[in-house]
């Protein structure tokens, strides 16, 4: 099985290099990292650039102009130049343990897709980790993280428990698992059976609605909380983000669930070819 990772950033090339700093950690290599950048500056494509001529594998820079939030647009550019067979998402400000991939491979099954979610730092600890702090597994100790700066919040349970009793914890949540942008995965074939990300959708549960359309295209879910652990680093948010934008997502999630809708109305078959991509 081939397994592509797919990373979206934009304008944040600081945190870039940390989140490709742990896919070089990774104890599985995936067969490819692609990064989907929104139209990121020239320092994003440094890092880029540079993590390339170290990297063990592929490093593919999807790069689309910036017009307002696109991440569904760019997403969809990333699945159709993916070249492995099962697809595992994460954000461009998210830092993954070592066993990330290997245990979404590991938990890949035909007829379902893999929901982890992520423990999010706060600024202080945020603002310390390295990229050689990854790559040495510093912030995947509770003991690490909290001798620097980061407060106890529910949420650290997933750096708290012993790994062997990480699988046993996902195996008896028996709440539906969600698609969540900065941990989650599928089959590239169900993906494009849903004709991929709605590109109707600004920010705010545009991946929560992919993975609705998953479930009504029959597939089942299964949580990866504890067994695929990611940490999000702090950022302030989009100022552009308004009200009126959250709530046209959340009326576009309602109608699609309302009418068990398959696929997205402006996805994969309508995606522009208005990117490049450099290998």
């Amino acid at each position: 099985m081939r397994v592509s990772v797919i990373i979206g950033t934009y304008e944040r090339p600081h945190y870039l290099v940390r989140t490709l700093a742990s896919m070089a950690g990774q104890d599985l290599p995936p067969h490819e990292v692609i990064i989907g950048d929104d139209g990121s500056g020239d320092s994003t494509r440094d890092v880029i650039r540079t993590f390339r001529k170290t990297a063990k594998f592929p490093v593919i820079h999807v790069r689309q102009e910036h017009d307002g939030w696109r991440k569904c647009a760019i997403m969809n550019k990333c699945i159709t130049e993916s070249s492995g067979d099962y697809l595992v998402f994460t954000d461009g400000d998210c830092i993954h343990r070592w066993d990330w991939l290997r245990n979404h491979a590991r938990y890949a099954k035909p007829g379902r897709f893999l929901g982890g979610g992520d423990l999010r730092l706060n600024t202080a600890v945020s603002e310390k980790i390295t990229a050689e702090d990854v790559l040495a597994r510093r912030p995947f100790s509770a003991k690490w993280l909290s001798e620097n700066g980061m407060k106890w919040r529910r949420s650290m349970v997933k750096v708290y428990l012993p790994r062997m009793l990480a699988g046993p914890m996902d195996f008896v949540n028996f709440t539906p698992a969600r698609f969540s942008a900065p941990n989650a995965s599928c089959w590239k074939s169900d993906a494009e059976k849903i004709n991929g990300f709605d590109e109707r959708f600004g920010w705010g549960k545009e991946d929560v609605e992919f993975g609705e359309r998953l479930r009504h295209a029959g597939l089942g879910t299964m949580h990866v909380r504890y067994v695929a652990t990611c940490l999000h680093l702090d950022h302030p948010r989009d100022g552009t983000i308004t009200r009126e934008k959250i709530e046209h997502n959340f009326r576009l999630l309602e109608e699609v669930k309302r009418e068990k809708r398959v696929k997205a109305e402006r996805g994969l078959a309508e995606m522009q070819r208005d990117y490049t991509v450099e290998r």
